[in-house]
């Protein structure tokens, strides 16, 4: 879980390589938008600043999600770095017998802090 909200930018016109790769994502983006059930809201590229938006919306998303694996990463070194797969193992084995035998997450959670 993350506490930060992250944010892109950019400054400057696109020049005609920024262009194309802008609305190439854009394009992209409202093809995976339309493949949902139901269709998801195309972004709007008609105007240049409307480009701008969807193309700085769909960098925050993928910022975002790296920023999401980058704790995911973290995370999974630092108890790789301190437990044996075996013992990595039996404690995956022991939140699942607790929780089968009917403890709550939060219960779960409560005996291991």
């Amino acid at each position: 879980m993350s506490a930060i909200t992250l944010a892109v930018n950019f400054s400057g016109t696109p020049d005609a390589d920024d262009q194309r790769a802008l609305r190439q994502l854009i394009f992209m983006e409202n093809q995976r938008l339309a493949a949902l059930i139901p269709p998801g809201t195309p972004l709007p590229s008609s105007t240049g600043a409307e480009a701008k938006s969807s193309y700085l919306s769909i960098l925050t998303s993928q910022v975002t999600l790296i920023h999401s694996q980058n704790i995911v990463n973290a995370k999974s070194q630092a108890i790789g770095s301190r437990f044996t797969n075996d013992q990595i193992q039996t404690i995956f084995a022991n939140l699942i017998d607790q929780l089968n035998a009917g403890a709550t997450p939060a219960q779960v959670i409560a005996k291991t802090v």
